[in-house]
């Protein structure tokens, strides 16, 4: 008997060690692995050619990284300043409040339209919150075209305003040529400033103002160094030049950046989005198959843990698609 407990000791050891074994042979294949796609990643980006290329990334990623920062760090914005806010990032003309509740209110009717079908209240508040998803992924996606089209313009409007500047022109003449060349949404900025300008306000604070307004980092680094030029005296046009140099490093590395993550960020979206339509095409199918994640406890624990494990899926992997520096 006691050999017998013996032989079983040394075969659970046996397996525990097998399986610690296995376990670190997977840790250390995964660590190769992440080395080696970490080099891979830092090398299409420009990390690793030469190190003045590494450091004059890394300076722009992290002039980024603090501007973002400070931008949060500023005092609390009010829910009407934050409602106007996205309605100027969205580029919506009916004010915030309108929009928002219109589609408040097209997810309410969607929900009352599934429980008057029958379909029952899960599959209702499934379709509804279907409806607010969607319209958040729509406003993110509109806002992010409209900040990527603002950063496009300012690199171009810094570019007009060089050459005006160089012509002979004063700086409310370049920004008033940046006004008509130029359309939405950098072109109505320093339109509004060459307006205040006229109307008897200074220059340096129509720009500082602007400047807290839009909550865009370049701008609030060119406002702040075209006041500075002001005051101390300085070329405006090399300024400018050298603004618009820094802005398209910082373009082309933020387009790299997007292209290394667009795999993750679309895996996301997959892996999403299956469940969730599945879900509402078995319920509209064969809501009999369904009943028991409503009617039962086990399948109400086994809905519960599906919407958190998609949740915390979504959570990892958009933490794999931010790239660390």
């Amino acid at each position: 008997m006691i050999a017998q407990d013996l032989i079983h000791t040394i075969l659970l050891v046996s397996l525990f060690v097998l399986v610690f074994c296995a376990w670190s042979i997977c840790v250390i294949l995964w660590m190769v692995q992440y080395v080696r796609r970490r080099k891979h990643v830092q090398r299409r980006i420009g990390l690793g050619d030469r190190d003045v290329e590494r450091s004059q990334v890394l300076q722009l990623w992290r002039d980024e990284h603090w501007a973002k920062q400070e931008h949060t760090e500023t005092k609390r914005e009010t829910l009407g300043q934050r409602l106007e806010r996205l309605r100027a990032n969205a580029g919506w003309k009916t004010s915030a409040q309108v929009v928002l509740l219109t589609v408040v209110g097209v997810a309410a009717l969607a929900f009352a339209a599934v429980i008057v079908l029958g379909y029952g209240t899960w599959l209702g508040v499934t379709a509804s919150l279907v409806i607010l998803l969607g319209f958040r992924a729509i406003t993110l996606r509109r806002i992010a075209t409209r900040v990527a089209l603002f950063d496009r313009q300012f690199v171009d409007s810094l570019r007009i305003a060089a050459r005006a500047l160089r012509a002979g022109h004063p700086l409310v003449g370049a920004f008033q040529s940046i006004s008509e060349e130029i359309s939405e949404p950098i072109g109505p900025v320093f339109g509004e400033i060459c307006q205040e300008q006229a109307l008897g306000l200074d220059i340096q604070e129509s720009m500082r103002r602007m400047a807290n307004t839009t909550r865009n980092a370049d701008l609030k680094l060119f406002a702040t160094a075209v006041n500075i030029q002001m005051t101390t005296g300085g070329n405006l046009a090399e300024l400018m030049d050298s603004l618009a140099a820094v802005m398209r490093s910082r373009m082309r590395l933020n387009r790299k950046v997007r292209v290394l993550t667009a795999a993750t960020q679309l895996n996301k979206q997959t892996l999403i989005g299956i469940p969730v339509f599945l879900f509402m095409l078995l319920n509209i199918m064969s809501p009999e198959y369904m009943e028991v994640f409503y009617f039962t406890w086990a399948g109400r624990c086994m809905l519960v843990i599906t919407i958190v494990s998609v949740l915390l899926g979504a959570w990892v992997m958009e933490k794999l698609s931010v790239l660390r520096y």
